[in-house]
């Protein structure tokens, strides 16, 4: 299994993290070209690699140039995801990129006011986006699969992170345009390079976050910040101990970590390093090499790690679950809303029979949605329903890898069997799909159970 470790002894951000990717051999051609695939309006940012020194090792540094009137060269000194502002000399004194947005009283999250001309053309209130349009920018985006799932697993846990932090949910989480595109960048180079090198499992060492304090519009905050510290203790990362003095994680770089990471330790056992990679920050400080490195081999079949072999077997990702209660509603329109609300994209919907006030039954419909698609669907229960609202929460669900087989049961006939596996490829489910096996019950006189059995068997079998 490709295999990459992610050491960071003097902490990380987005940039140096995408900086360590093309340092350590990803095609910059081809990963430019799939960047440009970004829903973005043409010519939103142009990217710029640079080699340099960073405590005298050779690095990449990455430069993001955002379009804007006066030619704003955005080198990570603003970003997207903290919640206090941080001012500018913390940047400049650490190098890492300080992630910016803002909470109000009224729970609304803004970015600060930039004194430049934006120069992005966009259709969102008061120049910000919010965590679901991120989310569908990349939707249709036109790049791989892979990394679409990848960008949007790490900005729904920053999210989320973000919206603990502050009170409120993750439809509310909103970023400065700037810091938008900026931090969208980021994520999803990120995703793409990590995709393109090919990478199948990630393990990362002990984080450190730095001492002492930013500055924030609500006043000074110990490091880490709210945000950051909330995606250590949701992942269960481990914090190193450091005598660097400025905050040295960023959330956009806590963010990327803690959601590719299969665990957190030392260096995995490698049959052989294959390539390396060096990300660099935008200052070069005297004490510490501002860097993230990178090794990518092959992983052996045991890990030099605390961390339980089980924790990598499945993929992890975010959705959201949404709740309505009916005691009015007939049987009739509860199935047809339901029937609806998977045919919109609802990942599985249920209900179950429950006691209202006044003693009435009544029935509790849930689903389970992308957290992209959770308004769109909200909107669409209340419509269906004689609800007057709704309730939802994001959740984190362990998945299996799935595929259909064909399974042949006689030389005319066959049924598909959903095999389900673990990130290794070990079939750790066999489920004949029902309605197949009913029709061929039905077709030869075959009882149900023998047809389900046997395809069970057959599918066993051709799975090994």
């Amino acid at each position: 299994m490709k295999t990459v470790f992610f050491d960071c002894p003097f902490g990380a951000a987005g940039d140096m993290l995408l900086g360590a990717l093309i340092d350590s051999g990803l095609s910059f051609e081809q990963w430019k070209s799939e960047m440009q695939k970004i829903a973005l309006p043409a010519n939103s940012f142009e990217l710029r690699f640079e080699k340099l020194l960073r405590g005298g090792v050779h690095s990449t540094k990455m430069h993001v140039f955002l379009s804007t009137d006066d030619a704003h060269h955005f080198d990570h000194a603003h970003n997207l995801a903290h919640p206090h502002s941080h001012e500018p000399q913390q940047s400049d004194e650490h190098g890492h990129s300080h992630d910016d947005i803002h909470s109000h009283d009224d729970g609304h999250l803004h970015g600060h006011t930039h004194e430049h001309a934006h120069g992005l053309e966009h259709n969102h209130e008061h120049g910000h986006r919010g965590l679901t349009e991120i989310l569908r920018i990349i939707e249709n985006s036109k790049i791989r699969p892979r990394a679409k799932e990848i960008a949007s697993a790490i900005f729904t846990r920053l999210g989320v992170a973000e919206a603990k932090v502050h009170g409120v949910t993750p439809d509310d989480v909103h970023f400065h345009e700037v810091g938008a595109v900026d931090a969208i960048v980021d994520i999803l180079g990120f995703a793409v390079g990590y995709d393109l090198l090919g990478i199948e499992q990630a393990w990362v060492s002990p984080l450190p976050v730095g001492s002492g304090t930013v500055r924030s519009m609500h006043g000074n905050f110990p490091v880490p910040g709210p945000a950051t510290l909330e995606l250590l203790r949701e992942s269960r990362a481990p914090i190193a101990q450091t005598n660097i003095t400025f905050e040295c994680l960023t959330p956009t770089g806590a963010a990327i970590l803690t959601t590719i990471a299969a665990g957190f330790g030392s260096q995995p056992q490698m049959s052989a390093v294959d390539s390396i990679g060096y990300g660099a920050g935008s200052m070069n400080p005297s004490g510490h090499p501002n860097i993230v490195r990178l090794i990518i081999g092959e992983s052996a079949k045991s890990f030099n790690s605390a961390v339980s072999e089980h924790v990598t077997r499945y993929r992890s990702e975010f959705v959201a679950v949404v709740e309505a209660n009916f005691d009015d509603l007939s049987p009739q329109v509860i199935s047809y809303a339901s029937e609806k609300l998977l045919a919109e994209g609802a990942l599985d919907v249920y209900t179950t029979a429950c006691t209202m006030k006044k003693g009435r039954s009544g029935h509790l419909l849930t689903f389970m949605c992308k957290t992209e698609d959770q308004k769109r669907l909200k909107e669409l229960l209340i419509s269906e329903t004689s609800t007057l609202g709704v309730r939802s929460y994001v959740t984190e669900r362990l998945v299996a890898e799935r595929e259909l087989q064909d399974v042949s049961l006689d030389d005319d006939l066959s049924v598909r069997v959903k095999i389900g596996k673990d990130l290794q490829g070990n079939v750790v489910n066999v489920q004949p799909e029902f309605e197949d096996c009913a029709t061929y019950a039905r077709v030869t006189g075959t009882p149900l159970k023998e047809v389900l059995s046997t395809a069970s068997t057959k599918a066993k079998k051709q799975s090994k």
